[in-house]
């Protein structure tokens, strides 16, 4: 689970490739499928520094990626952050 908790960001990015992918393949691409896409890649790629960021942060800069993050994946790449490394490992880099 914690190799998986470390790349959540990748797998974000690639549904958001997705998104581009099968539209396209399809022949009905819209602007919506393509402002989600970019979205979710933006996202995923945001989430992955986020989430493999070593340093523990302080509330300043939770905030500030919280607005980066579009709030509710924040959540879920905060969450994945706690589960792929022990206090220890952050400790070690802080």
């Amino acid at each position: 689970m914690k190799e998986f908790a470390k790349y959540i960001g990748v797998i974000v990015m690639l549904i958001g490739v997705a998104f581009l992918i099968v539209p396209f393949f399809m022949g009905t691409i819209t602007n919506t499928n393509l402002i989600i896409g970019m979205a979710l890649i933006i996202n995923g790629m945001l989430g992955y520094i986020y989430t493999n960021n070593m340093k523990k942060g302080n509330v300043v800069s939770n905030i500030l990626w919280a607005i980066f993050l579009f709030i509710v994946p924040f959540i879920i790449y905060f969450f994945a952050k706690k589960n792929a490394y022990s206090e220890e490992e952050l400790a070690a880099y802080n």
